[in-house]
């Protein structure tokens, strides 16, 4: 290991740490899904292209800059196809360090099926770190209108509900942290389903949503979407 990549070793180990875990969990399978973590202003690892994730060890993951170019990777590797969407999303949110696109089986059958329950406020851990998911139409993916679609959409949430495709999740903490939020996204989109199959899904009302602004604030949480000081709870998610 060479240059930059051994400069972020300890930051590679967490990126294909999580990258296996994701396989684990069987959120990634054959060759699907991909990662990345910011590592500095214009540097951020991510995934390289045709691997299995469980496969993935610190030596394989490239160091690119925010405008695609390679800076440092092992020979005959190249990025992840959807790098150009991570790379997109990290311009448009400054705050943005994580980012992981996988195929958890709840929520892409959620956006096989076209279901945006997880846009409302159904639930005060999903409302208070994750805030609203952005449901999208169908892109192809790796295009450029996918990358489009997401400079549009990037500082409106941290979670994206890509229709006949999949999740794409952002943390400003880190690599880890997108994968716990991940890992809770699917649990309460289980949840969510459960609640379907046997009755309605009530929202949470608007004075509720008030307070959980108000613990957010307490614990200096940041709001989902990320950059606009003036925005509250609420009218994130009635902007949705």
């Amino acid at each position: 290991m060479s240059g930059l990549r051994k400069r972020y070793r300890k930051q590679a180990e967490e990126l294909a740490s999580a990258s296996r875990r994701l396989a684990d969990l069987g959120f990634a399978t054959s060759r699907g899904g991909n990662l990345s973590y910011r590592v500095g202003e214009d540097s951020v690892l991510i995934t390289p292209t045709g691997f299995q994730k469980k496969e993935i060890r610190a030596a394989d993951i490239l160091v690119v800059r925010l405008d695609g170019k390679v800076e440092d990777a092992r020979q005959g590797l190249e990025p992840t196809s959807e790098a150009p969407v991570h790379l997109q999303i990290m311009r448009r949110r400054p705050d943005v360090r994580g980012i992981i696109h996988a195929h958890p089986p709840v929520l892409t059958g959620f956006a096989l099926a076209g279901i945006d329950i997880l846009s409302r406020p159904i639930h005060p851990e999903l409302t208070i770190e994750l805030g609203p998911v952005i449901s999208l139409d169908y892109t192809e993916p790796t295009s450029e209108a996918l990358v489009r679609q997401f400079d549009s959409v990037a500082r409106k949430g941290n979670a994206f509900l890509m229709k006949g495709h999949g999740v794409m999740i952002c943390s400003p903490v880190g690599i880890q942290r997108a994968l716990e939020l991940l890992e809770m996204l699917e649990m309460m989109a289980f949840s969510a389903w459960v609640a379907m199959s046997v009755g309605k899904v009530s929202e949470i009302p608007g004075a509720e949503i008030n307070k959980m602004e108000k613990i957010m604030r307490a614990r200096k949480l940041p709001m989902p979407g990320g950059l606009d000081p003036a925005m509250t709870l609420r009218r994130l998610y009635s902007k949705r």
